[in-house]
Protein backbone atom coordinates (compact mmCIF):
# COMPACT_ATOMS: atom_id res chain seq x y z
CA UNK A 1 0.00 0.00 0.00
CA UNK A 2 1.44 3.20 -0.84
CA UNK A 3 2.27 6.23 1.32
CA UNK A 4 0.52 9.18 0.29
CA UNK A 5 1.71 12.73 1.06
CA UNK A 6 -1.23 15.19 1.44
CA UNK A 7 -0.86 19.07 1.52
CA UNK A 8 -2.59 20.20 5.58
CA UNK A 9 -3.72 23.33 4.15
CA UNK A 10 -3.97 26.62 6.29
CA UNK A 11 -3.18 30.32 5.38
CA UNK A 12 -2.01 30.94 1.94
CA UNK A 13 -4.00 27.78 0.87
CA UNK A 14 -3.64 29.00 -2.52
CA UNK A 15 -0.43 27.74 -2.80
CA UNK A 16 -0.70 24.04 -2.24
CA UNK A 17 -3.80 24.37 -4.31
CA UNK A 18 -1.12 25.84 -6.84
CA UNK A 19 1.83 23.23 -6.48
CA UNK A 20 -0.65 20.55 -6.51
CA UNK A 21 -2.33 21.40 -9.29
CA UNK A 22 0.88 22.56 -11.84
CA UNK A 23 4.09 20.78 -10.32
CA UNK A 24 2.21 17.31 -8.97
CA UNK A 25 3.44 17.71 -5.29
CA UNK A 26 2.06 16.02 -3.24
CA UNK A 27 -1.07 13.16 -3.90
CA UNK A 28 -4.16 15.95 -2.69
CA UNK A 29 -4.82 17.74 0.74
CA UNK A 30 -6.62 18.63 3.56
CA UNK A 31 -8.54 21.34 3.23
CA UNK A 32 -8.96 24.31 6.42
CA UNK A 33 -12.55 25.61 7.77
CA UNK A 34 -10.60 28.27 9.90
CA UNK A 35 -8.41 29.41 6.73
CA UNK A 36 -10.99 28.87 3.89
CA UNK A 37 -14.57 29.79 3.80
CA UNK A 38 -17.14 27.50 2.82
CA UNK A 39 -17.83 29.17 -0.76
CA UNK A 40 -14.23 29.46 -1.34
CA UNK A 41 -13.89 25.10 -0.92
CA UNK A 42 -17.22 24.67 -2.73
CA UNK A 43 -15.87 26.91 -5.54
CA UNK A 44 -12.31 24.64 -5.99
CA UNK A 45 -11.56 22.78 -9.02
CA UNK A 46 -13.48 19.47 -9.23
CA UNK A 47 -9.90 17.69 -9.67
CA UNK A 48 -8.79 19.32 -6.37
CA UNK A 49 -11.73 18.48 -4.15
CA UNK A 50 -12.19 14.76 -5.37
CA UNK A 51 -8.08 14.10 -4.43
CA UNK A 52 -8.94 15.97 -1.01
CA UNK A 53 -10.23 15.79 2.35
CA UNK A 54 -12.04 18.20 4.34
CA UNK A 55 -11.03 18.31 7.91
CA UNK A 56 -13.78 20.04 9.55
CA UNK A 57 -11.98 21.19 12.31
CA UNK A 58 -14.23 20.84 15.86
CA UNK A 59 -11.55 20.84 18.14
CA UNK A 60 -12.38 23.60 19.70
CA UNK A 61 -15.96 23.86 19.87
CA UNK A 62 -16.49 27.65 20.78
CA UNK A 63 -14.20 29.00 18.71
CA UNK A 64 -15.16 32.47 17.24
CA UNK A 65 -13.11 32.61 13.76
CA UNK A 66 -14.92 34.47 11.14
CA UNK A 67 -14.09 31.38 8.62
CA UNK A 68 -15.49 28.69 10.66
CA UNK A 69 -19.12 30.90 11.14
CA UNK A 70 -19.54 30.26 7.36
CA UNK A 71 -20.19 26.72 7.97
CA UNK A 72 -23.76 26.52 9.31
CA UNK A 73 -22.54 22.86 11.35
CA UNK A 74 -20.02 24.34 13.13
CA UNK A 75 -20.65 23.61 17.03
CA UNK A 76 -20.25 27.09 17.96
CA UNK A 77 -22.46 28.54 15.09
CA UNK A 78 -25.66 25.59 14.69
CA UNK A 79 -25.68 26.15 18.51
CA UNK A 80 -28.64 28.47 19.37
CA UNK A 81 -26.92 30.53 22.08
CA UNK A 82 -23.58 29.44 21.58
CA UNK A 83 -21.29 26.40 21.94
CA UNK A 84 -21.61 24.56 25.55
CA UNK A 85 -21.29 20.84 25.52
CA UNK A 86 -24.74 20.30 27.01
CA UNK A 87 -26.91 22.67 24.27
CA UNK A 88 -25.05 21.07 21.36
CA UNK A 89 -25.50 17.40 22.63
CA UNK A 90 -29.47 18.22 21.35
CA UNK A 91 -28.29 19.65 18.02
CA UNK A 92 -25.34 17.39 17.37
CA UNK A 93 -27.00 14.45 14.77
CA UNK A 94 -28.13 17.97 13.05
CA UNK A 95 -24.31 18.95 12.96
CA UNK A 96 -23.26 15.37 11.86
CA UNK A 97 -25.59 14.97 9.26
CA UNK A 98 -25.08 18.49 7.44
CA UNK A 99 -21.40 17.91 7.57
CA UNK A 100 -21.75 14.27 6.13
CA UNK A 101 -24.10 15.81 3.23
CA UNK A 102 -21.36 18.69 2.95
CA UNK A 103 -18.87 15.99 2.52
CA UNK A 104 -20.34 13.71 0.32
CA UNK A 105 -21.74 17.08 -2.22
CA UNK A 106 -18.07 17.93 -2.66
CA UNK A 107 -17.02 14.83 -3.17
CA UNK A 108 -13.93 14.44 -1.35
CA UNK A 109 -12.12 11.20 -1.01
CA UNK A 110 -12.83 10.15 1.94
CA UNK A 111 -15.74 11.17 4.76
CA UNK A 112 -13.99 12.78 8.32
CA UNK A 113 -15.97 12.41 11.67
CA UNK A 114 -13.99 15.29 13.43
CA UNK A 115 -13.32 15.62 18.01
CA UNK A 116 -13.04 17.60 20.44
CA UNK A 117 -9.41 18.10 21.24
CA UNK A 118 -9.12 17.33 25.11
CA UNK A 119 -5.64 17.70 26.49
CA UNK A 120 -6.14 15.44 29.49
CA UNK A 121 -6.03 12.06 30.23
CA UNK A 122 -9.49 11.80 31.05
CA UNK A 123 -11.09 8.19 32.05
CA UNK A 124 -14.35 8.94 30.07
CA UNK A 125 -11.97 10.44 27.01
CA UNK A 126 -13.99 7.97 24.63
CA UNK A 127 -16.90 8.13 26.20
CA UNK A 128 -16.88 11.74 25.43
CA UNK A 129 -15.85 11.39 21.71
CA UNK A 130 -18.62 9.19 21.16
CA UNK A 131 -20.95 11.48 22.69
CA UNK A 132 -19.99 14.51 20.55
CA UNK A 133 -19.22 13.34 17.21
CA UNK A 134 -18.79 9.61 16.70
CA UNK A 135 -22.29 8.18 17.72
CA UNK A 136 -23.87 11.03 15.92
CA UNK A 137 -21.73 11.15 12.84
CA UNK A 138 -21.94 7.16 12.74
CA UNK A 139 -25.68 7.62 12.90
CA UNK A 140 -26.01 10.27 10.01
CA UNK A 141 -23.75 8.00 7.55
CA UNK A 142 -25.75 4.74 8.26
CA UNK A 143 -28.68 6.82 6.14
CA UNK A 144 -26.22 7.92 3.23
CA UNK A 145 -24.24 5.13 3.31
CA UNK A 146 -21.25 7.10 1.29
CA UNK A 147 -19.10 4.44 -0.76
CA UNK A 148 -15.94 6.86 0.12
CA UNK A 149 -13.97 5.47 3.61
CA UNK A 150 -15.14 6.84 6.60
CA UNK A 151 -11.68 7.85 9.07
CA UNK A 152 -12.06 8.97 12.64
CA UNK A 153 -10.46 11.74 13.68
CA UNK A 154 -7.45 11.32 16.36
CA UNK A 155 -6.04 14.48 18.22
CA UNK A 156 -3.34 13.18 21.00
CA UNK A 157 -1.01 14.59 23.15
CA UNK A 158 2.43 13.38 23.64
CA UNK A 159 1.40 11.87 27.29
CA UNK A 160 -1.39 9.81 25.34
CA UNK A 161 1.06 8.90 22.93
CA UNK A 162 3.91 7.68 25.42
CA UNK A 163 1.11 6.08 27.66
CA UNK A 164 0.99 2.36 27.08
CA UNK A 165 -2.15 1.99 28.85
CA UNK A 166 -3.57 4.81 27.39
CA UNK A 167 -2.81 3.95 23.94
CA UNK A 168 -4.38 0.40 24.31
CA UNK A 169 -7.25 1.92 25.53
CA UNK A 170 -7.46 4.14 22.21
CA UNK A 171 -6.70 1.25 20.39
CA UNK A 172 -9.21 -0.71 21.69
CA UNK A 173 -12.08 1.80 20.71
CA UNK A 174 -10.92 2.74 17.52
CA UNK A 175 -11.38 -0.65 16.61
CA UNK A 176 -14.51 -1.13 17.53
CA UNK A 177 -16.17 0.63 14.77
CA UNK A 178 -16.81 -1.69 11.93
CA UNK A 179 -17.75 1.26 9.78
CA UNK A 180 -14.34 2.75 10.44
CA UNK A 181 -11.86 2.05 7.77
CA UNK A 182 -8.88 4.91 8.69
CA UNK A 183 -8.08 7.53 11.56
CA UNK A 184 -7.01 10.47 11.25
CA UNK A 185 -4.52 11.09 13.94
CA UNK A 186 -2.12 14.06 14.99
CA UNK A 187 -0.30 14.83 18.17
CA UNK A 188 0.47 18.17 19.79
CA UNK A 189 3.80 17.90 21.38
CA UNK A 190 4.86 18.42 24.47
CA UNK A 191 7.53 21.32 23.61
CA UNK A 192 6.04 23.89 21.39
CA UNK A 193 9.15 26.11 21.30
CA UNK A 194 11.07 23.75 19.37
CA UNK A 195 10.85 23.47 15.85
CA UNK A 196 11.55 19.79 15.24
CA UNK A 197 10.30 16.88 17.47
CA UNK A 198 13.39 16.21 19.74
CA UNK A 199 12.47 13.25 21.80
CA UNK A 200 12.91 9.89 20.67
CA UNK A 201 11.12 8.08 23.18
CA UNK A 202 7.75 10.52 21.70
CA UNK A 203 8.63 9.46 18.22
CA UNK A 204 9.15 5.74 19.20
CA UNK A 205 5.85 5.51 20.96
CA UNK A 206 4.15 7.43 18.20
CA UNK A 207 5.51 5.39 15.50
CA UNK A 208 4.71 1.92 17.27
CA UNK A 209 1.37 3.39 17.72
CA UNK A 210 1.03 4.07 14.34
CA UNK A 211 1.98 0.27 13.22
CA UNK A 212 -0.38 -0.83 15.84
CA UNK A 213 -3.43 1.21 13.90
CA UNK A 214 -1.96 -0.59 10.48
CA UNK A 215 -1.86 -3.77 11.65
CA UNK A 216 -5.22 -3.60 13.03
CA UNK A 217 -6.34 -3.01 9.35
CA UNK A 218 -6.96 0.60 9.67
CA UNK A 219 -5.90 3.09 7.22
CA UNK A 220 -3.50 5.86 8.94
CA UNK A 221 -3.35 9.61 8.04
CA UNK A 222 -1.32 11.41 9.95
CA UNK A 223 -2.30 15.30 10.37
CA UNK A 224 0.23 18.17 11.12
CA UNK A 225 3.61 16.67 9.88
CA UNK A 226 7.03 18.62 10.08
CA UNK A 227 9.67 16.98 8.40
CA UNK A 228 9.26 14.37 11.05
CA UNK A 229 6.71 12.83 8.77
CA UNK A 230 9.55 10.96 6.47
CA UNK A 231 10.20 8.70 9.53
CA UNK A 232 6.61 7.63 9.87
CA UNK A 233 7.36 6.00 6.10
CA UNK A 234 8.70 3.75 8.01
CA UNK A 235 5.00 2.37 8.67
CA UNK A 236 3.86 0.71 4.88
CA UNK A 237 0.88 2.11 3.91
CA UNK A 238 1.00 5.19 6.74
CA UNK A 239 0.28 8.38 4.44
CA UNK A 240 1.14 11.88 5.97
CA UNK A 241 1.60 15.72 5.01
CA UNK A 242 3.62 18.57 5.00
CA UNK A 243 2.83 22.49 5.60
CA UNK A 244 3.46 25.84 4.50
CA UNK A 245 3.65 28.10 7.86
CA UNK A 246 4.70 26.21 11.34
CA UNK A 247 1.11 25.96 12.41
CA UNK A 248 0.20 23.47 9.74
CA UNK A 249 3.47 21.56 10.82
CA UNK A 250 2.75 21.16 14.59
CA UNK A 251 -0.71 20.42 15.80
CA UNK A 252 -1.80 23.10 18.31
CA UNK A 253 -5.65 24.88 18.95
CA UNK A 254 -3.65 27.78 18.94
CA UNK A 255 -4.92 28.96 15.29
CA UNK A 256 -8.84 29.11 16.54
CA UNK A 257 -8.05 31.29 19.02
CA UNK A 258 -9.51 34.94 18.57
CA UNK A 259 -5.75 37.64 19.02
CA UNK A 260 -5.78 40.59 19.32
CA UNK A 261 -1.69 40.86 19.44
CA UNK A 262 0.49 42.07 16.48
CA UNK A 263 2.46 39.12 15.08
CA UNK A 264 5.83 39.90 13.15
CA UNK A 265 6.54 37.79 10.41
CA UNK A 266 9.04 35.34 10.95
CA UNK A 267 12.36 35.52 9.73
CA UNK A 268 12.74 33.80 6.20
CA UNK A 269 14.27 29.86 6.86
CA UNK A 270 14.55 27.74 3.71
CA UNK A 271 14.04 24.19 3.50
CA UNK A 272 17.44 21.79 3.23
CA UNK A 273 17.20 18.50 2.21
CA UNK A 274 20.29 17.49 3.45
CA UNK A 275 20.08 18.87 6.78
CA UNK A 276 16.61 17.44 7.21
CA UNK A 277 15.53 21.09 8.48
CA UNK A 278 14.56 24.52 7.37
CA UNK A 279 17.39 27.15 8.01
CA UNK A 280 17.22 30.76 7.94
CA UNK A 281 18.00 32.11 4.76
CA UNK A 282 20.82 34.52 5.74
CA UNK A 283 22.88 31.92 7.00
CA UNK A 284 21.87 29.73 4.13
CA UNK A 285 23.70 32.89 1.94
CA UNK A 286 26.74 32.28 4.44
CA UNK A 287 27.44 28.44 3.76
CA UNK A 288 26.92 28.89 -0.07
CA UNK A 289 29.64 32.31 0.04
CA UNK A 290 31.56 29.87 2.06
CA UNK A 291 31.81 26.93 1.06
CA UNK A 292 30.06 26.14 -2.60
CA UNK A 293 30.46 22.35 -2.43
CA UNK A 294 28.53 21.61 1.17
CA UNK A 295 25.56 23.80 -0.21
CA UNK A 296 25.28 21.73 -2.98
CA UNK A 297 25.41 18.90 -0.24
CA UNK A 298 22.66 20.16 1.43
CA UNK A 299 20.53 21.73 -0.85
CA UNK A 300 17.85 20.58 -3.51
CA UNK A 301 18.08 23.33 -6.28
CA UNK A 302 14.48 25.01 -7.40
CA UNK A 303 13.78 27.58 -9.32
CA UNK A 304 11.88 29.32 -6.30
CA UNK A 305 14.64 28.22 -3.76
CA UNK A 306 17.07 30.05 -6.10
CA UNK A 307 15.42 32.94 -6.22
CA UNK A 308 14.74 33.24 -2.64
CA UNK A 309 18.40 32.81 -2.33
CA UNK A 310 19.17 35.95 -5.16
CA UNK A 311 16.98 38.24 -3.92
CA UNK A 312 18.41 41.41 -2.51
CA UNK A 313 16.42 41.52 0.53
CA UNK A 314 14.51 38.58 2.07
CA UNK A 315 11.19 37.41 0.91
CA UNK A 316 8.59 38.36 3.33
CA UNK A 317 6.60 35.54 4.93
CA UNK A 318 3.21 36.28 2.67
CA UNK A 319 5.49 35.42 -0.51
CA UNK A 320 5.50 31.82 -1.91
CA UNK A 321 9.23 31.53 -2.61
CA UNK A 322 10.78 29.45 0.16
CA UNK A 323 7.30 27.66 1.05
CA UNK A 324 7.07 26.49 -2.72
CA UNK A 325 10.75 25.53 -2.85
CA UNK A 326 9.45 23.27 0.57
CA UNK A 327 7.10 21.55 -1.42
CA UNK A 328 9.21 20.42 -4.35
CA UNK A 329 12.11 19.33 -2.72
CA UNK A 330 10.29 17.55 -0.03
CA UNK A 331 8.03 16.00 -2.21
CA UNK A 332 10.96 14.80 -3.63
CA UNK A 333 12.74 13.77 -0.82
CA UNK A 334 9.40 11.32 -0.03
CA UNK A 335 8.86 10.42 -3.30
CA UNK A 336 12.56 8.65 -3.43
CA UNK A 337 11.52 6.78 -0.12
CA UNK A 338 8.33 5.18 -0.70
CA UNK A 339 9.44 3.58 -3.20
CA UNK A 340 11.52 1.21 -1.74
CA UNK A 341 11.05 -1.63 0.38
CA UNK A 342 10.42 -0.93 4.20
CA UNK A 343 13.70 -2.38 5.60
CA UNK A 344 15.61 -0.34 2.51
CA UNK A 345 13.59 2.68 3.60
CA UNK A 346 15.19 2.47 6.99
CA UNK A 347 18.60 2.28 5.58
CA UNK A 348 17.86 5.14 3.74
CA UNK A 349 16.66 7.17 6.15
CA UNK A 350 19.34 6.09 8.56
CA UNK A 351 21.81 7.26 5.90
CA UNK A 352 20.46 10.73 5.81
CA UNK A 353 20.65 11.05 9.24
CA UNK A 354 23.84 10.21 9.79
CA UNK A 355 24.48 12.29 6.57
CA UNK A 356 23.13 15.43 8.27
CA UNK A 357 24.96 15.54 11.23
CA UNK A 358 28.31 15.50 9.38
CA UNK A 359 27.03 18.17 7.62
CA UNK A 360 26.07 20.17 10.41
CA UNK A 361 29.56 19.55 11.51
CA UNK A 362 30.68 20.72 8.54
CA UNK A 363 28.89 23.73 8.76
CA UNK A 364 30.60 24.72 12.48
CA UNK A 365 34.12 24.18 11.34
CA UNK A 366 33.52 26.63 8.59
CA UNK A 367 32.53 28.49 10.84
CA UNK A 368 29.17 29.28 10.81
CA UNK A 369 27.20 29.15 13.99
CA UNK A 370 23.68 28.30 13.21
CA UNK A 371 20.56 29.93 15.46
CA UNK A 372 19.50 27.63 18.28
CA UNK A 373 16.38 26.25 15.68
CA UNK A 374 18.69 25.44 12.69
CA UNK A 375 21.56 23.23 14.70
CA UNK A 376 20.11 19.75 14.23
CA UNK A 377 19.21 18.99 17.78
CA UNK A 378 16.90 16.64 16.50
CA UNK A 379 19.18 14.37 14.08
CA UNK A 380 20.32 12.16 17.07
CA UNK A 381 16.91 11.53 18.75
CA UNK A 382 15.67 10.80 15.08
CA UNK A 383 17.94 8.16 14.64
CA UNK A 384 17.76 7.09 18.44
CA UNK A 385 14.27 6.14 17.92
CA UNK A 386 14.54 4.79 14.06
CA UNK A 387 17.02 2.15 14.86
CA UNK A 388 15.04 1.13 18.17
CA UNK A 389 12.12 1.22 15.48
CA UNK A 390 14.04 -1.02 13.43
CA UNK A 391 15.29 -3.12 16.04
CA UNK A 392 11.88 -3.59 17.63
CA UNK A 393 9.99 -4.66 14.74
CA UNK A 394 11.93 -4.36 11.10
CA UNK A 395 15.08 -6.58 12.19
CA UNK A 396 14.71 -9.83 11.01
Amino acid sequence: MANNLLHQCGHNSKWNIDTFNEDECGDGLILSPVHQKLRQIELLDKHVRTHSIFDPQFYLPNSQKANLSTYPFFPEKITREGFTTEDFTLVAYEAAKQCVDFQIANEFSRIIIPARYLDQLYPDLTERQDTFTVHPFLKALSRKKPKKPIYLTLPLTSHMITSKPFRTQILNWATSFPEIAGIYVMAAPLDTSAKQIQSHDFLFSFMEFLLQLRRADLEVLVGYCNTDGLLYLLIDGCDITFGTFENTRIFSTDKFLISDEDRRGPRARIFCTGLLNWIQLSQAKDILEEDANLWEAIYDPTEEGDRALHLPIEPRFNQAFVYKHHFKSYSRLISSLKILPVAERYQAIRSRLKKAAVYYDQIADLPIDLETHSRGAHIQPWLDATNKFYRTYLKP
